[in-house]
């Protein structure tokens, strides 16, 4: 009788631990998988803005981006080419897109109206350094993506300093301290407001 009580508790002690096994598993599976969607993704703060690993991407919606970007209709257009280079050279697009609405003024500027270049990209013409010109706002995008992704987010690249915000402006701009400020709070502010407000 005492060797059947036996076995019965050991039966249920062995479902037990086979239940909190299968439990385990579960909520370790679940822990891996937010850690993996937390890093698929770039969620800027002012804590990690100037830090953060610009080849990350943003999560993006392209319609609430499309409403976004009719504050600024110089820009028009520019929505489905920032997240497709994002996609293609994974440079993140809020970076873009923050760099963009600096440089250009919003794309009010000059050399963003005359020439499209919306990133104070400099080319040289006949030995003299010149604000490059490109046929599209669209083209000016795709070569400021790879310009970044190859030589300022790629390590051996010509500009590299690192995959963070402030490593870009060392190379990217004549003041860099202050550029990263201005691009860190436009990327903040797009954010927020791609996030709250459609």
């Amino acid at each position: 009788m005492k060797s059947i009580k036996f076995k019965k508790a050991m039966q249920r002690i062995l479902k037990i631990l086979i239940c909190l096994s299968v439990l385990f598993c579960i909520t370790a599976a679940l822990s891996v998988n937010a850690n993996a969607n937390s890093r698929e993704y770039a969620v800027f703060t002012q804590g990690n803005i100037t830090t953060q690993d610009m080849r990350k991407k943003s999560d993006i919606d392209a319609n609430k981006l499309a409403e976004y970007m009719k504050r600024f209709p110089n820009l028009s257009g520019i929505e489905k080419t920032l997240i497709e280079v994002q996609e293609e050279y994974s440079v993140n697009a809020l970076l873009l897109l923050a760099i963009i609405r600096l440089e250009s003024g919003n794309g009010r500027s000059v050399i963003a109206q005359n020439r499209n270049n919306l990133g104070g990209i400099i080319g040289w013409e006949k030995s003299v350094r010149v604000f490059k010109t490109f046929d599209t706002k669209n083209d000016c995008i795709i070569y400021m993506a790879k310009l970044l992704s190859e030589h300022y987010l790629t390590d051996g690249g010509r500009f590299f300093s690192g995959y963070s915000l402030r490593a870009i402006s060392k190379r990217y701009s004549a003041s860099p301290d202050n550029w990263t400020e201005l691009v860190a709070a436009l990327i903040l502010e797009i954010q927020w407001v791609l996030e709250n407000r459609y």
